[in-house]
């Protein structure tokens, strides 16, 4: 897909690779290769086919072969091109028409922001003693509850690729300790910096121990689509499970979230909310800076509210890695 625009910053970059215009997308392919005019790639791809991991070996590989030999060289005979001026019928004008509106109205619902702190990533997350990838979902925990006052049901993506046609678990990265967390980080409350980083050690375990689990197969969320599934086919009623004010609670995804890595990137993963007033955080942990393409639909009353108390958690939690007082006239 060559796109005939220059990217304004990178929050443009992310949103044209992730919806563009429409006109020249094959959203229905495997995955589309899309190329701006000032040289800026981005990758598109169905997911029924495949996860992150999978897409970005390919990338790795393009990447490395480029890195190897980056010249392109062109064969000796010049191969003409002729233009085909396609001949369209009134029907076929309307169809496009429609499809061109409905596509504009789906689109100009939805933002997407590429948000970044700098000053810390894994390096200085590790010599404290934790989990890179637990900081990052503590900050969108906290984030979330600093905006709406409450915790919500929240989807990480774990891999299961080490079993056969092994596929993802839902991490269920919002746990007590991460309500303790966005508790303790209210500047007025009363917890101190030792208490603090007591929680955070302890929710960064009770994290890195969910994602064990899930990558062994000790999840639960395929094993209940599973169970629904099955029993929809055959024609049953809805179990009871299913129908708990519980299970429904669970089940709303305020917060989905993934992340992968690699050298060849210089951005991250960037998708859409699964629920209307839901967001989407494709994130990467870097060595010395955070950074997400948060999304949402719009309107959306606290997607600025939002992107600011990211800025705030992660903040936060950098301030007691450094051993400073965040809390604003209290000693801790």
């Amino acid at each position: 897909c060559l796109d005939d625009l220059t990217s304004t910053d990178s929050s443009h970059v992310l949103q044209n690779g992730l919806v563009g215009d429409g006109f020249n997308r094959w959203f229905d392919k495997s995955f589309s290769l899309i190329i701006t005019r000032d040289g800026k790639a981005s990758v598109n791809w169905e997911h029924a086919w495949g996860d992150g991991a999978t897409i970005m070996h390919m990338i790795n590989n393009v990447h490395t072969d480029y890195l190897r030999d980056s010249v392109v060289k062109g064969g000796d005979e010049m191969v003409g091109v002729e233009r085909v001026e396609p001949v369209y019928t009134d029907s076929m004008l309307a169809h496009l028409e429609s499809a061109r509106k409905g596509y504009n109205a789906a689109k100009n619902g939805f933002d997407l922001v590429d948000f970044n702190f700098g000053g810390f990533g894994k390096n200085s997350i590790k010599k404290f003693g934790m989990s890179p990838d637990s900081v990052s979902q503590l900050i969108f925990q906290m984030a979330y509850w600093r905006t709406h006052g409450s915790c919500v049901g929240t989807y990480e993506s774990g891999s299961t690729a080490a079993f056969r046609s092994g596929r993802t678990e839902t991490i269920r990265s919002c746990t007590e300790g991460t309500t303790n967390c966005a508790i303790a980080f209210h500047h007025d409350h009363p917890a101190t910096m030792d208490e603090i980083t007591t929680l955070l050690k302890k929710t960064s375990a009770k994290h890195v121990s969910l994602c064990k689990e899930g990558a062994q197969g000790q999840g639960f969320d395929r094993h209940f689509f599973a169970l629904r599934s099955l029993n929809r086919n055959q024609g049953g009623d809805e179990l009871d499970l299913f129908q708990d004010p519980s299970w429904s609670k669970m089940s709303t995804i305020g917060l989905s979230t993934s992340t992968v890595g690699s050298p060849a990137l210089q951005l991250y993963l960037a998708f859409g909310a699964v629920s209307p007033k839901g967001y989407g955080l494709g994130y990467l942990m870097g060595p010395e800076s955070f950074g997400a393409a948060v999304s949402c639909y719009t309107p959306h009353d606290y997607f600025p509210t939002f992107l600011e108390n990211l800025h705030s958690s992660a903040r936060d939690i950098h301030a007691v890695f450094l051993g400073k007082n965040f809390k604003p006239g209290r000693n801790v």
